[in-house]
């Protein structure tokens, strides 16, 4: 079966930006997928954090820690972004202008208002792909109930 790569950035290079990067790592044990996921940029305001990253995955070929360099980059297709959450109603949006796909962590934003102005966006995307980043669905039990 040929799947489909996609380019990831991640944005937030913490305990969740290491555990998307290494879930990437162990996909090719998804035997059914129709996609492969490949990071290929990374972004945080800590670049004490990048080694890990520039170490661990060789496709990595842009490291930024300004975000919206990584939103810049025409050949990342989707975003994983994990950042705390007062700072999602600006990014979460700012990503989803840029025309990237996004997996994005909960709550979408602090509080409701962050929440209505992240929604009002992803409506104005509707060929965007917008999901809280979860591996549920990946459990075979969940596959099964989800099919």
């Amino acid at each position: 079966m040929t799947k489909r790569r996609i380019r990831f950035g991640i944005i937030g290079l913490g305990l969740m930006g290491r555990e998307f990067a290494s879930a990437v790592g162990r996909w090719a044990h998804l035997t059914n997928s129709t996609a492969q996921p490949e990071i290929i940029a990374v972004c945080d305001t800590n670049s004490a954090l990048f080694p890990w990253y520039t170490d661990s995955i060789p496709s990595i070929c842009q490291v930024t820690e300004d975000y919206r360099k990584l939103l810049e980059n025409p050949d990342v297709e989707a975003v994983y972004c994990a950042i705390p959450h007062s700072l999602h109603e600006q990014v979460y949006t700012d990503i989803l202008k840029s025309g990237k796909h996004l997996l994005g962590e909960k709550p979408f934003g602090i509080d409701l208002a962050a929440n209505e102005a992240i929604n009002a966006e992803i409506a104005k995307h509707p060929d965007l792909i917008v999901r809280c980043a979860s591996e549920f669905p990946y459990y075979p039990a969940v596959s099964k109930i989800m099919a």
